[in-house]
């Protein structure tokens, strides 16, 4: 299904040019809000186009001007009128290409890299119209489909940060939003495995996990944990949410994979299921980098115990051609560093702050919330977007300073 859902983009309503553009993120949720502000009769855009205009210029600059961002810090605004408009600039275009823009809708790091929809009205109590949730509903089908986010994913504000948004009657709806989105999508609900699930479809699913070195037990079409923690370790592997179902986009990249990587073959004319050929040449397995090792283990907490294990089995000789070869490379960590990283990169960032006068916390290595607040006051003193994530701009101001 192509995006089909009709969207004013930031020209068309007047949007002043950002301070700054947004880097590309892959998204994973639909962070849903509400902008608390009036509803019908006394809203602000009285459900015409010409006021959602008014209306998103009006929001665009108190963020810019009253927060201080760089753009609109919401991906998307819904209003009364059911009338969609681009929020932040760059968010239509990416969209419809799989990706989103980097926004600051959602109070963390984790949000922030998914589009935010804003909805005109103040939902605690109040109930709104069907015209503008239909409206709602056509965009996140239409996110859902162009970046192959599960409608499971669609997240009220309040599970991003402590917050009241999107209120408590359109947060009791989100269930239903998701199984409206399904509906529009073609994927019910009961095509989404789970822990107690049976059947033809879970034994497929879990032989295509074995196939890709993920082990989920016995190959008997009974979801068990598992199953669920093999889910989990392919899902966190392959940079996805890990919540341990098995829905439409851990399914397509499974079904990706399996086609991109070797498959088990099995001799002609064997009856015993073996999974060697008739020479007896052993089945290949799915081949996993050092880089690809890194990247999964990195920000977890036994990242140090995993990456030190994984360097004693590395050959003497081979670390000693390394040293020899890489010791007088100029290095840069591992970016972008952001809430949730450990490992040494982290205390030299937080030695760095301590050296320029900020206080980070105690330099041991976990990238906190002391350390993001000690990040943000640097950035804001430079003048930079102060977004708490140090990545390839904030790093060599903080590394010369």
């Amino acid at each position: 299904m192509p995006f089909t859902a009709s969207v004013i983009p930031t020209k068309e309503w007047g949007a002043t040019p950002p301070k700054q553009w947004s880097a590309e993120t892959r998204p994973q949720y639909i962070v849903i809000h509400h902008t608390a502000s009036p509803n019908p009769p006394n809203d602000a855009s009285r459900g015409t186009v010409a006021g959602a205009k008014n209306f998103a210029r009006s929001i665009q600059k108190a963020h810019m001007d009253g927060f201080g961002w760089i753009d609109s810090g919401h991906n998307f605004l819904n209003t009364t009128g059911g009338i969609l408009l681009e929020g932040r600039h760059g968010s239509l275009n990416a969209i419809k290409r799989g990706r989103c823009v980097r926004s600051a809708h959602a109070g963390s790091d984790r949000g922030n890299e998914s589009p935010g929809i804003e909805n005109e009205g103040t939902f605690t109590t109040y109930q709104m119209n069907a015209q503008q949730w239909n409206s709602l509903v056509d965009l996140c089908a239409s996110i859902c489909s162009s970046t192959n986010i599960d409608p499971e994913n669609i997240r009220g504000h309040r599970d991003f940060s402590p917050t009241q948004c999107p209120g408590n009657w359109l947060y009791s709806q989100l269930p239903r939003l998701r199984n409206e989105v399904r509906q529009r999508l073609g994927t019910p609900r009961d095509e989404i495995l789970r822990e107690g699930s049976t059947g033809a479809k879970v034994k497929e699913l879990q032989q295509l996990l074995k196939a890709q070195g993920f082990n989920p037990g016995p190959i008997d079409g009974i979801f068990g944990s598992g199953t669920t923690e093999a889910v989990i370790s392919f899902q966190k592997f392959h940079g996805l949410e890990a919540d341990g179902l098995a829905g439409p986009t851990t399914w397509k990249t499974l079904e990706r994979v399996s086609q991109t990587q070797p498959k088990p073959t099995t001799g002609s004319g064997s009856s015993s299921g073996s999974t060697s050929g008739s020479t007896g040449t052993p089945t290949p397995q799915p081949n996993v980098t050092l880089l690809d090792t890194y990247k999964f283990y990195r920000g977890l907490p036994h990242q140090i115990q995993a990456i030190e294990w994984l360097q004693g089995q590395v050959p003497k000789a081979a670390l000693d051609q390394f040293n020899q070869r890489w010791r007088n490379q100029p290095s840069e960590p591992f970016l972008p560093l952001q809430e949730g990283s450990v490992g040494p990169e982290v205390r030299k960032l937080q030695q760095l702050l301590q050296k320029q006068g900020y206080d980070p916390g105690p330099a041991d290595g976990v990238f906190g919330a002391k350390t993001k607040a000690a990040v943000i006051a640097f950035q804001r003193s430079k003048g930079m977007q102060a977004d708490g994530v140090v990545g390839s701009v904030t790093w060599p101001v903080l590394n010369v300073a």
